[in-house]
């Protein structure tokens, strides 16, 4: 072998050598380069756990401080609770308690409520009854005052009727005339032969009796002033003036309620109302009265 061409693999062997040497170097270069940014970057996490650590050991202790707190409130709340069980079990005792009494007293209010319908009912049935007893009341009254009025016409009728005059008041003609005003008879309808002057004139003296009053019927029997017959019963009373005078007879004409004087005797004229002149041939007295004379 040439020395030359030793030469020239030695240098080529230099050569590629050095290459892989600078190969290498670069590569450690990276490497190296590489392991420094992962050391900074490892710093720089372990700075910042660091840090972290730091803030979790300082939240540890404030948990812990606050988890000391919560304990300590625990235990308050235990004692609370163990309180508040006691209370309750004491609460529910009475609750029992009063949910019997409740029983009790609910049982009690529906038989006070059905005695209250009871009663609200009797009560509706007594004003019913009141209701029906003051309209039979009413009745009552009515019917009373009627039966008063009916006994007391009936005690008038059967005084007029049956019961002699005993006692006889004279009554003035004012008084009388007055009365005539106000008695009904003349408003009686004549009726042939049901009702005619002769009713009339029995009735006016029934109701004058009632007055106490003597009031006679005298009935007529003779001819008018044209000659035609007739027969005519009216009434005839004795009055007093206010003076002291003495009493005369005044006749009464019962279905007009004329006054008119007489005298009226037999053989001779008078005038009657609502006829004119008449001749009397018969005087009748029908029902006796009172004489004019003392």
């Amino acid at each position: 072998m040439h020395a030359g061409s030793v030469k020239n693999a030695v240098i080529i062997i230099l050569l590629i050598g050095v290459v892989v040497l600078g190969s290498y170097s670069y590569l450690l270069q990276l490497k190296v380069e590489k392991l420094q940014a992962d050391k900074e970057s490892l710093e720089a996490q372990n700075k910042e756990l660091v840090e972290n650590y730091s803030k979790l050991l300082e939240a540890h202790g404030l948990l812990l401080q606050e988890f000391t707190s919560l304990n300590q409130s625990y235990s308050t709340l235990l004692q609370n609770n163990t309180a508040l069980m006691e209370q309750y079990q004491k609460i529910l005792v009475e609750y029992t308690k009063l949910t019997i009494e409740y029983a009790y007293l609910n049982q009690s209010y529906n038989e006070l409520l059905q005695n209250y319908t009871n009663l609200m009912q009797l009560s509706q049935e007594a004003l019913e009854l009141e209701r029906e007893y003051n309209e039979l009341l009413n009745a009552y009254q009515s019917l009373l005052v009627n039966y008063t009025a009916i006994k007391n016409e009936y005690e008038k009728l059967y005084f007029a009727i049956y019961e002699p005059l005993d006692e006889i008041i004279t009554p003035l003609e004012d008084e009388l005339k007055s009365w005539l005003a106000t008695d009904k008879t003349n408003e009686m309808n004549y009726t042939d032969p049901n009702f005619v002057c002769g009713d009339f004139a029995v009735m006016l003296s029934l109701h004058a009796k009632l007055n106490h009053w003597d009031m006679g019927v005298m009935a007529v029997l003779g001819k008018t002033s044209n000659g035609e017959d007739i027969a005519h019963a009216f009434n005839a009373i004795r009055c007093k003036d206010k003076g002291e005078g003495p009493a005369y007879i005044v006749y009464i004409e019962p279905q007009n309620d004329a006054v008119f004087y007489g005298p009226i005797v037999e053989g001779s004229w008078y005038n009657h109302p609502g006829f004119g002149e008449i001749y009397v041939e018969k005087l009748i007295i029908v029902v006796l009265y009172q004489p004019p004379f003392e």
